[in-house]
């Protein structure tokens, strides 16, 4: 029932009645279920080890029979696989509000595994896309992003954050660059200029937080080894997706994820790219108004 940040009773009904159902079939769907139930009790009972233990336990199950669906799907088992990829990848989120930052690594390890989600669908949509029942269709169905993604990456998504491609003096000497890395950024930025397009739309709160944690979903993956990198652009660009997130710090699996990670990112950042970082910094102070 804490999972959703849809108000709305058919959502609720997906992840609180449905899952369940389809996981009693389905070990890596039930392990995932476990792993993150595991995990929200941690937030009530903080100091039980037996619980710590319970979560960590599923997790790897999940992750082991999870990957086994995957290395073998078919039309029985595409639907769970994909909801299973679903439950992982928000634990995998869940528990970035524990993890130290000093001195700040960047999450690259969350950000692969969800990366790896989009990979997963990928693989199973020939089973699901006409698929009626398919819960996947019902949710995926719910997000024109993903039906629609030749809308996504487009120059009116990214025109308010061009400024972050902007390359000084400097940079255009000792940044390393190629077409690749420019179209990495670009789409990137694309990616959450829509997320503040939604927000100039008055999209509803529960629809902009969905755009958002499908961001690593459907940001290239030489992103993600520039972020692996620390390639201060990078960062820059992290921190504005991080930034957007801090406004839903109420989830309790997103924590204050968004702005432990903001101000992690500021540490690292040589002095030169600080002024990139204003927006950010000062969309975790004001909490960024969506509504």
């Amino acid at each position: 029932m804490t999972y959703s940040a849809s108000p709305e009773p058919a959502a609720t009904e997906v992840w609180s009645v449905v899952y369940p159902k389809v996981a009693l079939k389905h070990d890596a769907l039930l392990y995932s279920i476990y792993a993150i139930s595991a995990l929200h009790m941690t937030k009530t009972e903080p100091f039980d080890p037996d619980i710590i233990d319970a979560h960590q336990r599923y997790f790897e199950l999940a992750l082991q029979e999870h990957s086994n669906d995957i290395n073998n799907l078919s039309e029985e088992n595409a639907d769970a696989a994909c909801l299973a990829t679903n439950l992982i990848r928000v634990t995998a989120f869940a528990v970035l509000h524990e993890r130290p930052l000093h001195p700040y690594t960047p999450p690259t390890q969350w950000l692969q595994m969800t990366k790896g989600a989009a990979d997963v669908h990928r693989a199973a949509w020939k089973w699901i896309e006409n698929d009626e029942t398919s819960i996947s269709m019902r949710l995926i169905s719910r997000l024109p992003i993903l039906t629609e993604p030749e809308t996504l990456y487009t120059e009116s998504s990214r025109r308010s954050l061009l400024h972050l491609l902007r390359r000084s003096q400097t940079d255009l000497t000792n940044e390393f660059w190629s077409s690749d890395i420019q179209e990495a950024y670009t789409s990137t930025i694309s990616v959450i200029g829509s997320v503040l397009n939604a927000i100039a739309a008055h999209e509803t709160p529960a629809d902009v937080f969905r755009r958002l944690i499908l961001f690593p979903m459907l940001i290239p993956k030489p992103f993600i080894d520039l972020v692996t990198e620390e390639q201060p652009r990078a960062l820059v660009i992290l921190a504005h997706f991080f930034a957007l997130l801090a406004k839903f710090n109420d989830m309790w699996w997103t924590g204050d994820t968004g702005e432990r990670e903001t101000r992690g990112i500021r540490t690292v950042l040589p002095d030169e790219w600080l002024g990139l970082m204003n927006w950010s910094l000062r969309g975790i102070e004001e909490k960024i108004a969506l509504v």
